[in-house]
């Protein structure tokens, strides 16, 4: 693995990592230019965090499920980033 790849590997996934932090999945993704996966990660995740926020009234289940949707993302994201750079 050359310099270069190993330097965009660290910037797509610090773009999936750091705005993640914040609910912005797949900014990664779009930088390696894969605009329709970094779509559908954005998507999907606002799909979900929508259904987790109808899920607070009931005693606040949406709570957990929002927390572990949340960290779910944290982790796939960036590691699907990764493998799908090195396979190209």
């Amino acid at each position: 693995m050359s310099k270069a790849t190993t330097g965009t590997n660290l910037t797509a996934v610090g773009l999936e990592v750091v705005p993640g932090f914040f609910g912005f999945f797949g900014i990664g993704h779009l930088y390696t230019g894969r605009v329709g996966t970094g779509v559908a990660i954005m998507v999907s995740y606002w799909f979900l965090q929508a259904i987790n926020g109808f899920l607070v009234s009931f005693a606040g289940l949406g709570m957990l499920t929002g927390f572990l949707t949340w960290l779910a993302y944290t982790v796939m994201a960036p590691t699907n980033v990764l493998q799908e750079h090195q396979k190209s």
